[in-house]
């Protein structure tokens, strides 16, 4: 089966990657389980729950997660989704971000780095992609077909020996038989877009802490370790006075 890679590329330096946690579980809703790197079994996710290289994250039925990462990238997965972060590494001269979307529906808002070569790359079932933009909607079918609208900048699509470049207001399907290329949103990326929009002032306004205060979401992970370790000892202390 093809693979769908979706790359936003700025130019790549030969500095060496660092491998290291980067983000956080920001909200969730439902069931939301994550495998980490190392492990072979699902544990249910909680906010402020650490994001680094080789995690898993899976939503439910009427589930969704946020996913925040230092640099302002973020992801936002609906239900029936599951991702694995297979690179997440970041030096003073370059970003290294790599993805496998392997079901469901999320939007990726990749944040913009003008001091640093990036490469954000997320890979599907079904074909190839480089993207030259920042936000976008992925949706993978049960079959593995793919779908994805662009909501700013470009991305260059590949599979069954084709290339075509996606513009921002334009959709892509990938499936077995190539790839396909409409100049206009579908009814479904339609209310992608809508979400993207509602969405997108948030974001930025996350953005704006996380370049006033680099420890952000250091201290966003400590705060709700912090908050359910105080719950847990309450729990305790029920019990023992049983």
């Amino acid at each position: 089966m093809k693979t769908i890679v979706l790359s936003l590329f700025l130019g790549l330096t030969a500095a060496p990657a660092i491998a290291g946690e980067t983000g956080c579980v920001y909200d969730l809703k439902g069931e939301v389980m994550t495998m980490k790197a190392g492990q072979a079994a699902w544990a249910a996710a909680k906010k402020g729950l650490p994001v680094a290289e080789g995690d898993r994250l899976k939503t439910g039925p009427r589930a969704w997660c946020e996913i925040l990462f230092k640099d302002g990238s973020f992801i936002k997965m609906e239900e029936e989704s599951e991702t694995a972060a297979e690179a997440l590494r970041s030096t003073a001269e370059e970003r290294l971000f790599s993805f496998s979307f392997l079901k469901g529906k999320a939007l990726w808002m990749a944040a913009k780095i003008k001091s640093r070569a990036t490469s954000f790359s997320v890979r599907t079932p079904s074909a190839v992609c480089a993207v030259r933009g920042t936000d976008f909607s992925i949706i993978v079918s049960t079959s593995g077909g793919t779908t994805v609208g662009l909501f700013e900048g470009k991305v260059a699509v590949s599979g069954a020996a084709q290339e075509k470049e996606l513009l921002a207001g334009e959709e892509a399907s990938a499936g077995a038989g190539g790839v396909a290329v409409q100049a206009r949103l579908s009814r479904l990326m339609k209310a992608e877009e809508r979400r993207y929009a509602r969405l997108k002032g948030r974001v930025e306004a996350l953005r704006k802490r996380l370049a006033q205060r680099d420890t952000f979401i250091d201290e966003y992970i400590g705060r709700q370790e912090k908050a359910l370790s105080d719950l847990e000892n309450r729990r305790k202390e029920k019990l023992g006075k049983r």
